[in-house]
């Protein structure tokens, strides 16, 4: 389902008109609302229940009747092609021949009505599918709404360091003239202020390509820029791992899908095997001087003879998919429990991580930056502790954004595996 998902996200990004350059903000609430009204996967996904639902409509219509008419093409009396004229002489006939036949199949097991049980089914299934796309392709959106929030608080930290590098380079540069400091430390300072410039760049790429996801699931064309706002983010409680797995064996459309093909296969066999039984076709037909009467009129019945073939390999692979069906269940099944066990322990992480952040670590990781330059500025320090003293201010500053996104990963992860809105 993964693969159908990004499949489908190349192809929208390839076809997509349109070359605005807006600004949109956005909230995950907001952009998920925006994705529900507007997205092409969805949209595309839902053709199939549309189809499964004609399947239906089909299934319910009767055997259409049978007419049959037939006339002599040739009249060896008078020697004329297509004879229509006026019958006189029932014996030495003069006119046309005609012989005419209406039959209707009649099914002696009431197998259209199964049919309609195994297109109603399909229905069903179609529509849990129908879910499971909706549920990946809005958990691609959480994920890349993340990952752009992320990337932007990366981008305005490097910006405003890189602003603050420059000051001082700017001064350097006025020192070297007056001879005041060596050459090789601006030179120095201008390579790490390249650094700077190459991870904006790297940034501005990633960021490039997750928008380009975000425009795709939310339908903007062009090049519209997505700032993403979290301001809206959720609470961090969670509920215990007893009551999400209640959720996840309830909500997943996954797991439905694995259900309803059983119903499915189920339903396919009690309609194979009333294919088993041949169907009746009943009629009547009326023969005008084709016959031993000049007007004869006859009844029909006509049966296949199930004599060697009596369905009986559909029947066995229908019986092979029900076993086959719950073998996947089962699996499914494990597999939504892992899940959940495993979306359960990087949440706790992730907050356990968070939770080891004390005000005075963060209150340090602010002072390193700007008493770094300051001391430095007033060379109590010298270059190669200057240059570390920013390294590590970045690392950290890094670090805090990207624990933050990995609680907010977390919390998606665990509303992807319930396929509940548990924050």
């Amino acid at each position: 389902m993964k693969r159908i998902t990004i499949s489908l996200l190349l192809y929208l990004a390839i076809i997509l008109p349109g070359y605005s350059q807006d600004t949109l903000r956005l909230t995950l609430e907001q952009a998920q609302e925006q994705f529900i009204q507007k997205n092409f996967a969805l949209i595309a996904q839902k053709f199939n229940v549309n189809i499964a639902e004609a399947g239906v409509q089909q299934a319910r219509l009767w055997y259409n009747p049978n007419l049959f008419v037939e006339t002599n093409l040739y009249n060896g009396y008078t020697h004329k092609v297509l004879p229509f004229g006026k019958q006189t002489d029932l014996i030495n006939p003069t006119g046309g021949v005609f012989n005419i036949q209406l039959q209707q199949v009649l099914s002696l097991t009431a197998s259209r009505s199964k049919l309609v049980k195994l297109a109603e089914s399909n229905v069903a299934l179609q529509q849990s599918a129908f879910q499971d796309v909706m549920r990946n392709v809005r958990f691609t959106l959480a994920q890349t709404f993340g990952n752009l929030v992320n990337e932007q608080a990366k981008l305005k930290m490097l910006d405003l360091e890189r602003a603050r590098l420059e000051s001082l380079l700017a001064a350097f540069r006025a020192q070297l003239k007056l001879g005041v400091i060596a050459p090789y430390e601006v030179t120095r300072i201008e390579l790490e202020q390249k650094n700077f410039e190459k991870d904006q760049s790297t940034l501005n790429v990633q960021i490039a390509q997750d928008e380009a996801i975000m425009r795709v699931l939310l339908s903007q064309g062009g090049t519209v820029y997505i700032v993403a706002d979290d301001s809206t983010a959720g609470n961090q409680n969670s509920p215990g791992l007893s009551q999400l797995l209640d959720l996840a064996f309830a909500n997943r459309p996954d797991l439905q899908v694995a259900q309803q093909q059983i119903l499915y296969n189920q339903n396919n066999l009690t309609y194979q095997k009333s294919l088993a039984t041949p169907n009746l076709t009943i009629g009547a037909d009326y023969q005008r001087l084709g016959s031993a009467f000049p007007h004869y009129v006859g009844a029909q019945v006509l049966m296949d003879l199930p004599v060697r073939n009596k369905n009986q390999g559909n029947i066995q692979s229908a019986k092979v998919g029900i076993d086959q069906s719950k073998t996947t269940a089962e699996l499914s099944h494990l597999q939504v429990e892992q899940d959940v066990v495993a979306a359960a322990r990087q949440y706790q992480e992730a907050i356990s991580l968070q939770q080891k952040l004390t005000p005075e670590y963060l209150q340090s990781i602010e002072e390193i930056s700007k008493n770094a330059t300051e001391d430095y500025a007033k060379r109590i320090i010298d270059l190669v502790s200057f240059i570390d003293k920013i390294r590590a201010y970045r690392d950290a500053q890094l670090n805090l954004i990207d624990l933050k996104n990995d609680l907010f990963q977390a919390r998606q992860q665990l509303n992807f595996v319930t396929n509940s809105k548990t924050f």
